[in-house]
């Protein structure tokens, strides 16, 4: 019995070690996921587009300079003040950070608002790219 529990006890050190070898192989080989390239280049303006959000139309205005996003301004007035309106400031400070949508989430409690701005933000910018 004693030498059956040494053959399971060198079975196991060899699956720890084969398993250790295949994860630190996988974690070496997979490296980060690279960030959405934000350096897309648009036309210089100022471009509008609305979209349909809780309770009202929600609008963006969007600015570019120099071919990057320099300003995005959401009226979405309204909507619910301490809700979409809220989520509209935050929104409105990500979206110029993140030069678009990409890596913004929406403000929880106010999803239908977030996405209306989000559609409204992806309208602009495809107006821009043209």
């Amino acid at each position: 019995m004693k030498k059956h529990m040494s053959r399971n006890t060198i079975l196991m050190v060899v699956l720890d070690l084969v398993l250790g070898i295949v994860l630190s192989l996988y974690i070496a080989n997979t490296g980060t996921v690279p960030a959405a390239d934000n350096a897309a280049t648009y036309t210089d303006g100022t471009y509008t587009a609305s979209a349909k959000g809780c309770l009202s139309d929600v609008a963006v205005t969007v600015t570019i300079t120099g071919g990057k996003v320099t300003g995005v301004n959401i009226d979405a007035s309204g909507e619910t003040p301490a809700l979409g309106g809220k989520a509209a400031e935050s929104l409105a400070v990500s979206l110029q950070e993140a030069g678009g949508t990409a890596g913004v989430d929406a403000v929880s409690g106010s999803t239908m608002t977030s996405d209306a701005i989000f559609t409204a933000m992806d309208d602009c910018l495809a107006q821009a790219a043209q």
